[in-house]
């Protein structure tokens, strides 16, 4: 499987217009040819204004001839003439599902608080790196975190990276559940041998857009 995360910048003050035009005009239309996101989000902390949406498809031939259809959709068309000028920047990314993902999770969803991690591996590394979580780190970690919303590695787009998304009911519960991970000698053990390969890490808290719930 592979994922498409993409994320829009928009200007300030102009999230809850393009919301409510997408959830009347776009969202019909994008899920009739694309089926349902794995996620729609916004930032609540970290980079504003920032959309995050992520699609899954079986392969990327498969990404290519739904959107080709949808791109053909008059409904479409129409509706991205209207959203175009929300917009200060689109990007996107072709990610790969993680071996080990999905894990067994505590809950179901939807997660009222995401935290979205991205980690940038040395080149060369990226293998290492998650080898070491496989084997040392993910049982820890779904122990104390209990609910991964994804897991995925880079495959078209900046190379490298792993995105990691995590559930929580709020940012205390994010809190509380984290501070019990640091405390773990298991995790400190894992962090010793897995650290060395990555170069970057950034995280934003995101909130899932108010006309999307998880499929069930």
């Amino acid at each position: 499987m592979i994922v498409d995360i993409r994320t829009y910048t928009l200007p300030p003050g102009s999230l809850g217009a393009l919301f409510k035009l997408y959830a009347s005009e776009g969202y019909p239309v994008q899920t009739k040819h694309l089926g349902a996101p794995l996620g729609y989000y916004f930032t609540d902390i970290g980079p504003l204004n920032r959309v995050v949406h992520l699609w899954g498809y079986a392969d990327i031939g498969e990404r290519a001839r739904k959107r080709a259809a949808m791109e053909s959709d008059p409904a479409w068309n129409a509706y991205r003439a209207k959203a175009g000028g929300f917009y200060v920047r689109q990007e996107n990314r072709i990610m790969r599902t993680a071996p080990f993902f999905p894990m067994a999770n505590e809950g179901k969803g939807p997660f009222p608080c995401i935290d979205f991690r991205c980690y940038d591996a040395h080149p060369g590394k990226l293998g290492a790196f998650m080898k070491a979580y496989e084997t040392d780190g993910m049982t820890t970690q779904m122990k104390h975190l209990g609910n991964c919303a994804g897991w995925y590695f880079s495959d078209i787009g900046p190379q490298n990276q792993v995105v990691h998304l995590w559930g929580y009911a709020d940012l205390g519960d994010r809190q509380k559940r984290r501070n019990a991970m640091q405390a773990d000698p298991a995790w400190q053990t894992y962090l010793a041998k897995a650290i060395g390969n990555l170069q970057n890490m950034e995280n934003w808290i995101l909130r899932p857009a108010p006309f999307w719930t998880p499929a069930a």
